[in-house]
């Protein structure tokens, strides 16, 4: 797991959870000068490999490795470049994370819940395009969270496609380069493990969008949702409501 992995927990009609998987700048990077377009943006006089790894993880945001140059091996002192992937020659490049196929990602996610006894989920497009636009929200402000920039929750974008619930779940996270990771990921955390397996949803949709200027990269975004029944829906939209939402938060630290 990432070295700087977090957790939240979000709750919305029963229980909503997410994980917010950061990407670990590289580190151990080859002592060289590199070239004037590296993507170096800034360099510090240090007295270890680990210093300068510390400045970079204390920078996680813009950083995405390091090079240490030794000029002289019998003084201390190293010359610590911060590297943030970018330029005409990246130290660090950027590598596109493989297209998300919702065909695979459909047959795994079914598969394994029928390891554990489970009915499958069916993919619905409403849920797949809440989860594109918030993933590209993420990737524009550059961060994992529940809360879409115009202070939306998952319920809102869901309601927002014309699909109203009973239950709704969403899981999120930035910095795999891959479905096959990020599951993997969400199954070894109980918490988001328990939004996979749960036994009251039948329909799952999920999203990817990679940025390659932004902090972590690759933004992915879940839902797994249950339908209003017919009847319910169509007396809903005669008398001009929407389901009430109750919300709340809790951040966890790991």
């Amino acid at each position: 797991m990432d070295f700087n992995m977090r957790f939240g927990l979000t709750s919305l009609s029963i229980s909503t959870l997410a994980v917010l998987a950061f990407a670990a700048p590289a580190f151990g990077a080859p002592n060289f000068l590199g070239s004037a377009d590296d993507g170096t943006y800034r360099t510090e006089t240090v007295y270890s490999v680990d210093d300068c790894t510390a400045l970079c993880k204390a920078e996680a945001k813009s950083c995405r490795g390091t090079i240490t140059v030794q000029m002289d091996t019998s003084k201390p002192e190293m010359i610590c470049r911060l590297n943030n992937g970018k330029g005409a020659q990246p130290a660090f490049p950027s590598t596109p994370p493989p297209p998300l196929n919702l065909d695979v990602a459909l047959s795994d996610f079914n598969n394994y819940r029928a390891s554990k006894g489970l009915t499958p989920v069916r993919l619905s497009e409403r849920l797949n395009e809440a989860s594109q636009i918030h993933a590209e929200d993420m990737a524009s402000f550059g961060d994992a969270s529940h809360t879409g920039s115009d202070g939306s929750g998952h319920g809102d974008r869901v309601q927002r496609q014309g699909y109203y619930f009973s239950i709704a779940a969403e899981n999120v996270a930035s910095g795999q380069k891959s479905w096959e990771k990020v599951f993997k990921a969400w199954q070894e955390s109980p918490g988001h493990n328990e939004n996979l397996l749960r036994d009251d949803v039948t329909d799952f949709g999920v999203a990817l969008v990679y940025n390659p200027d932004s902090a972590y990269q690759t933004y992915w975004a879940m839902l797994v949702a249950t339908p209003l029944d017919a009847q319910t829906t169509e007396y809903l939209r005669y008398q001009g409501q929407i389901p009430a939402i109750a919300s709340a938060e809790l951040e966890l630290n790991p």
